[in-house]
Protein backbone atom coordinates (compact mmCIF):
# COMPACT_ATOMS: atom_id res chain seq x y z
CA UNK A 1 0.00 0.00 0.00
CA UNK A 2 1.66 3.35 -0.98
CA UNK A 3 2.43 5.19 2.18
CA UNK A 4 1.64 8.76 0.50
CA UNK A 5 -1.67 8.02 0.17
CA UNK A 6 -2.02 7.86 4.21
CA UNK A 7 -0.20 10.71 4.09
CA UNK A 8 -3.01 11.99 1.85
CA UNK A 9 -5.67 10.07 3.97
CA UNK A 10 -4.53 11.83 7.38
CA UNK A 11 -4.79 15.49 6.29
CA UNK A 12 -7.56 17.35 7.97
CA UNK A 13 -10.96 18.32 5.95
CA UNK A 14 -11.70 21.30 5.62
CA UNK A 15 -15.15 22.67 6.95
CA UNK A 16 -17.13 25.47 5.73
CA UNK A 17 -19.60 27.19 8.34
CA UNK A 18 -18.11 24.69 10.75
CA UNK A 19 -19.51 21.44 8.88
CA UNK A 20 -17.95 19.43 6.88
CA UNK A 21 -18.79 19.84 3.09
CA UNK A 22 -21.09 17.29 1.27
CA UNK A 23 -18.90 15.95 -0.67
CA UNK A 24 -15.11 15.10 -0.79
CA UNK A 25 -12.65 13.92 -3.86
CA UNK A 26 -9.54 11.95 -2.89
CA UNK A 27 -6.79 11.73 -5.70
CA UNK A 28 -4.03 9.76 -6.37
CA UNK A 29 -1.87 8.03 -9.16
CA UNK A 30 -1.44 4.88 -7.29
CA UNK A 31 -4.19 2.26 -9.25
CA UNK A 32 -2.74 -0.41 -6.96
CA UNK A 33 -3.60 0.98 -3.63
CA UNK A 34 -7.02 2.13 -5.17
CA UNK A 35 -7.26 -1.80 -6.38
CA UNK A 36 -6.52 -2.55 -2.53
CA UNK A 37 -9.49 -0.90 -0.83
CA UNK A 38 -11.48 -1.17 -3.54
CA UNK A 39 -11.51 -4.90 -2.05
CA UNK A 40 -13.45 -3.10 1.36
CA UNK A 41 -12.38 -2.93 4.87
CA UNK A 42 -12.33 -6.61 5.71
CA UNK A 43 -10.37 -7.52 2.79
CA UNK A 44 -7.26 -5.33 3.86
CA UNK A 45 -4.27 -7.44 4.11
CA UNK A 46 -1.53 -4.66 5.17
CA UNK A 47 -1.48 -2.47 8.62
CA UNK A 48 -1.27 0.62 6.18
CA UNK A 49 -4.86 -0.49 4.19
CA UNK A 50 -6.58 -1.06 7.48
CA UNK A 51 -5.52 2.34 9.04
CA UNK A 52 -6.78 4.46 5.21
CA UNK A 53 -9.91 2.26 5.66
CA UNK A 54 -10.19 3.75 9.10
CA UNK A 55 -9.46 7.13 8.31
CA UNK A 56 -12.23 7.23 5.13
CA UNK A 57 -14.51 6.10 7.58
CA UNK A 58 -13.95 8.79 9.69
CA UNK A 59 -14.31 11.15 6.83
CA UNK A 60 -17.42 9.55 5.83
CA UNK A 61 -20.90 10.38 7.04
CA UNK A 62 -24.56 9.95 6.30
CA UNK A 63 -24.36 12.95 4.28
CA UNK A 64 -20.46 13.10 3.37
CA UNK A 65 -19.74 11.16 0.44
CA UNK A 66 -16.07 10.19 -0.36
CA UNK A 67 -15.00 9.49 -3.93
CA UNK A 68 -11.55 8.25 -4.51
CA UNK A 69 -10.11 9.22 -8.21
CA UNK A 70 -7.27 8.06 -10.13
CA UNK A 71 -5.24 10.79 -11.92
CA UNK A 72 -2.00 10.22 -13.89
CA UNK A 73 0.95 11.43 -12.20
CA UNK A 74 2.86 14.49 -13.29
CA UNK A 75 0.48 15.10 -16.24
CA UNK A 76 -0.20 18.73 -15.66
CA UNK A 77 -3.35 18.65 -13.61
CA UNK A 78 -3.44 22.03 -10.54
CA UNK A 79 -2.26 20.63 -7.43
CA UNK A 80 -1.23 16.91 -8.38
CA UNK A 81 3.12 17.65 -8.27
CA UNK A 82 2.09 19.96 -5.10
CA UNK A 83 0.37 17.15 -3.31
CA UNK A 84 3.37 14.53 -4.04
CA UNK A 85 5.76 17.01 -3.00
CA UNK A 86 3.93 17.65 0.66
CA UNK A 87 2.97 13.66 0.56
CA UNK A 88 7.02 13.00 0.10
CA UNK A 89 7.90 15.37 2.84
CA UNK A 90 5.22 13.84 5.31
CA UNK A 91 6.98 10.66 4.65
CA UNK A 92 9.94 11.66 5.24
CA UNK A 93 9.16 12.71 9.25
CA UNK A 94 9.94 10.97 11.89
CA UNK A 95 7.51 7.93 11.83
CA UNK A 96 6.19 5.81 14.48
CA UNK A 97 7.10 2.02 15.34
CA UNK A 98 4.98 0.24 12.88
CA UNK A 99 3.97 -3.66 12.74
CA UNK A 100 4.82 -5.61 9.47
CA UNK A 101 2.70 -7.82 8.12
CA UNK A 102 3.12 -11.06 7.06
CA UNK A 103 2.30 -10.34 3.48
CA UNK A 104 5.13 -7.82 3.18
CA UNK A 105 7.72 -9.69 4.59
CA UNK A 106 6.98 -12.84 1.99
CA UNK A 107 6.97 -10.16 -0.85
CA UNK A 108 10.12 -8.83 0.60
CA UNK A 109 12.27 -12.69 0.70
CA UNK A 110 10.66 -13.54 -2.48
CA UNK A 111 12.55 -10.37 -4.24
CA UNK A 112 15.42 -11.13 -1.94
CA UNK A 113 15.82 -14.49 -3.25
CA UNK A 114 15.45 -14.24 -6.96
CA UNK A 115 18.09 -10.70 -6.90
CA UNK A 116 20.60 -13.43 -5.31
CA UNK A 117 19.65 -16.63 -7.14
CA UNK A 118 21.56 -18.64 -9.58
CA UNK A 119 21.92 -16.75 -12.94
CA UNK A 120 20.58 -13.69 -11.52
CA UNK A 121 22.97 -11.59 -12.95
CA UNK A 122 22.60 -12.95 -16.38
CA UNK A 123 18.66 -12.97 -16.59
CA UNK A 124 17.78 -11.12 -19.97
CA UNK A 125 15.59 -8.62 -19.37
CA UNK A 126 13.45 -8.30 -22.43
CA UNK A 127 11.70 -10.40 -24.04
CA UNK A 128 12.07 -13.34 -21.55
CA UNK A 129 14.05 -16.53 -23.60
CA UNK A 130 10.54 -17.99 -23.98
CA UNK A 131 8.83 -14.86 -25.11
CA UNK A 132 5.89 -15.57 -22.88
CA UNK A 133 5.96 -12.30 -21.62
CA UNK A 134 6.91 -8.60 -21.34
CA UNK A 135 9.74 -8.08 -19.12
CA UNK A 136 11.89 -5.55 -18.09
CA UNK A 137 10.80 -2.80 -20.22
CA UNK A 138 10.74 0.03 -18.41
CA UNK A 139 14.19 -0.93 -17.17
CA UNK A 140 15.63 -1.24 -20.92
CA UNK A 141 14.23 1.72 -21.58
CA UNK A 142 14.85 4.55 -18.91
CA UNK A 143 17.80 2.59 -17.66
CA UNK A 144 18.59 4.81 -14.45
CA UNK A 145 17.92 7.81 -15.53
CA UNK A 146 15.90 10.02 -13.89
CA UNK A 147 11.88 11.18 -14.83
CA UNK A 148 11.32 15.11 -14.92
CA UNK A 149 7.46 15.72 -15.06
CA UNK A 150 5.97 15.52 -18.52
CA UNK A 151 4.70 19.10 -19.90
CA UNK A 152 3.70 20.24 -23.22
CA UNK A 153 0.87 17.35 -23.49
CA UNK A 154 -2.15 16.80 -23.58
CA UNK A 155 -4.13 14.44 -20.55
CA UNK A 156 -4.45 11.70 -23.21
CA UNK A 157 -0.88 11.90 -24.12
CA UNK A 158 0.69 12.11 -21.15
CA UNK A 159 -0.95 8.70 -20.04
CA UNK A 160 0.07 7.12 -23.08
CA UNK A 161 3.69 7.68 -22.30
CA UNK A 162 3.28 6.41 -18.42
CA UNK A 163 1.68 3.20 -19.47
CA UNK A 164 4.12 2.53 -22.59
CA UNK A 165 7.08 3.18 -20.38
CA UNK A 166 5.75 0.94 -18.20
CA UNK A 167 4.56 -2.03 -20.58
CA UNK A 168 0.73 -1.50 -19.82
CA UNK A 169 -0.10 0.39 -23.21
CA UNK A 170 -4.17 -0.02 -22.80
CA UNK A 171 -3.71 0.83 -26.42
CA UNK A 172 -1.89 -2.51 -27.35
CA UNK A 173 -3.68 -5.57 -28.40
CA UNK A 174 -0.95 -7.53 -26.92
CA UNK A 175 -1.87 -6.12 -23.20
CA UNK A 176 -5.94 -6.10 -23.65
CA UNK A 177 -5.20 -10.02 -25.19
CA UNK A 178 -2.95 -10.15 -21.55
CA UNK A 179 -6.16 -9.25 -19.26
CA UNK A 180 -8.93 -10.59 -21.43
CA UNK A 181 -9.92 -7.68 -22.84
CA UNK A 182 -9.07 -8.55 -26.52
CA UNK A 183 -10.33 -12.16 -27.13
CA UNK A 184 -10.04 -14.42 -29.95
CA UNK A 185 -12.02 -17.47 -30.90
CA UNK A 186 -8.83 -19.61 -30.26
CA UNK A 187 -7.68 -18.19 -27.41
CA UNK A 188 -9.79 -15.61 -24.62
CA UNK A 189 -6.40 -14.66 -23.09
CA UNK A 190 -2.65 -15.44 -22.07
CA UNK A 191 0.49 -13.46 -21.84
CA UNK A 192 1.67 -15.60 -24.46
CA UNK A 193 3.68 -13.02 -26.93
CA UNK A 194 3.74 -15.59 -29.78
CA UNK A 195 -0.53 -16.21 -29.60
CA UNK A 196 -1.65 -14.91 -32.80
CA UNK A 197 -4.09 -12.88 -31.06
CA UNK A 198 -1.50 -10.88 -29.33
CA UNK A 199 0.15 -9.70 -33.01
CA UNK A 200 0.54 -5.99 -33.64
CA UNK A 201 -2.40 -4.66 -35.81
CA UNK A 202 -0.21 -2.86 -38.28
CA UNK A 203 2.49 -5.15 -38.96
CA UNK A 204 0.93 -8.80 -37.98
CA UNK A 205 4.81 -9.58 -37.16
CA UNK A 206 4.74 -10.17 -33.42
CA UNK A 207 2.92 -9.22 -30.80
CA UNK A 208 2.34 -5.16 -30.78
CA UNK A 209 4.65 -4.69 -27.04
CA UNK A 210 5.85 -1.20 -26.10
CA UNK A 211 9.52 -1.96 -27.36
CA UNK A 212 7.67 -3.54 -30.47
CA UNK A 213 5.98 -0.30 -31.20
CA UNK A 214 9.18 2.14 -30.27
CA UNK A 215 11.60 0.57 -31.64
CA UNK A 216 11.07 -2.26 -34.45
CA UNK A 217 7.73 -2.34 -36.00
CA UNK A 218 7.90 -1.82 -39.73
CA UNK A 219 5.19 0.40 -40.03
CA UNK A 220 6.32 3.00 -38.34
CA UNK A 221 9.67 3.01 -39.55
CA UNK A 222 8.96 5.88 -41.50
CA UNK A 223 7.63 7.56 -38.63
CA UNK A 224 11.27 7.49 -36.84
CA UNK A 225 12.86 8.27 -39.48
CA UNK A 226 10.84 11.86 -39.90
CA UNK A 227 11.69 12.28 -36.18
CA UNK A 228 14.53 14.38 -35.52
CA UNK A 229 15.33 13.54 -32.36
CA UNK A 230 15.41 10.06 -33.41
CA UNK A 231 16.17 9.59 -37.44
CA UNK A 232 16.59 5.93 -37.34
CA UNK A 233 14.08 3.49 -38.72
CA UNK A 234 15.63 0.78 -35.85
CA UNK A 235 16.69 2.77 -33.14
CA UNK A 236 17.90 1.79 -29.60
CA UNK A 237 16.18 2.50 -26.54
CA UNK A 238 18.11 6.05 -25.79
CA UNK A 239 17.04 7.29 -28.85
CA UNK A 240 13.26 7.10 -28.35
CA UNK A 241 13.13 7.31 -24.39
CA UNK A 242 12.03 11.62 -24.72
CA UNK A 243 8.52 11.83 -23.31
CA UNK A 244 7.94 13.83 -26.93
CA UNK A 245 9.30 11.33 -29.30
CA UNK A 246 7.13 7.96 -27.23
CA UNK A 247 4.17 10.23 -27.61
CA UNK A 248 4.92 11.31 -31.52
CA UNK A 249 4.99 7.26 -32.04
CA UNK A 250 2.07 6.33 -29.81
CA UNK A 251 0.00 9.11 -31.66
CA UNK A 252 1.35 7.52 -34.91
CA UNK A 253 0.86 4.02 -34.40
CA UNK A 254 -3.55 5.34 -33.25
CA UNK A 255 -3.31 7.02 -36.38
CA UNK A 256 -2.43 4.58 -38.83
CA UNK A 257 -5.02 1.93 -37.06
CA UNK A 258 -7.36 4.03 -37.56
CA UNK A 259 -6.69 4.33 -41.25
Amino acid sequence: MDLRFLSIVSIPVPKQNGKLDGHTFICTDSQSALAALREGPSAQRTAKGAEIWSRLLEIAAPDRHVTLQWVPSHCGIPGNEAVDVLAGEAAALEQEIASIDVNTIYKAAVRLLSSQGPGARDRPSYPDPTRRAATGWYRELMGTRYLPPISNLDRRSAIDVHQIRTGHWSGSTQFLHSIGRSPSAACAQCRDLLCEAARCPLCGEEADTPRHILLTCPGLMGVRLRIPAVRNILPTPDEVWRSDVVAALVAAFRALQSR
